[in-house]
């Protein structure tokens, strides 16, 4: 396998280029998917889900379905004894479930799985290339700030000498800006 950002040839277990860094299983899996992330591919197609909208609109059926099918079984039992007419409450209340969850699904929810904002789908396409165990293992981030900027100089000659009174070191400070001012 070559890497796709500088061309190093690597093993097929190798995880990372030794070279320039790039995560050759997200690669590797991208390659085998034919190209196209799974975030992208079509509903139908292999390896892509269904869009929120799809699946809110399935879980509103089902709760519809069960809520038919527990009506028909608490109607005849009621119709054995009317005392068991509770038992029609429950389907009641799952049919209105249902059918407020498909709505919800077919008006509010995306029809798309690339609908949200590009920054979240960039991240989450990425994170979804690698399985948890594999991304846990990466190194991180590359620090931005240079070491350099912790390093402090300090001026130790004062601190040789026995320690000044706080009118000896105003008095210094004093002829260090007269001296200043005349030049």
């Amino acid at each position: 396998m070559y890497c796709p950002r500088c061309g190093q040839q690597a093993a097929e277990e190798v995880r990372f280029c030794s070279r320039c860094g790039l995560p050759l299983d997200a690669a590797a899996e991208l390659v085998e998917a034919g190209g196209v992330p799974d975030w992208l591919a079509a509903p139908g197609e292999a390896g892509g889900g269904l869009t929120p909208r799809q699946r809110g609109t399935r879980k509103g059926l089902m709760l519809v379905a069960g809520a038919l099918i527990f009506f028909v079984v608490a109607a005849i039992l009621t119709a054995f004894k009317e005392d068991l007419f509770v038992f029609l409450i429950p389907p009641g209340v799952l049919l209105t479930v249902g059918v407020m969850r498909m709505l919800y699904a077919l008006l509010l929810e995306e029809h798309r799985p690339g609908a949200r904002g590009a920054k979240r789908a960039a991240a989450d396409s990425a994170a979804e290339l690698r399985p948890a165990a594999k991304r846990a293992a990466e190194l991180p981030h590359a620090r931005t700030a240079p070491a350099s900027l912790y390093t402090q100089t300090a001026d130790t000659k004062d601190m040789a000498a026995s320690p000044l009174s706080v009118t000896e070191s105003t008095t210094r400070l004093l002829d260090e800006h007269e001296a200043g001012g005349r030049r």
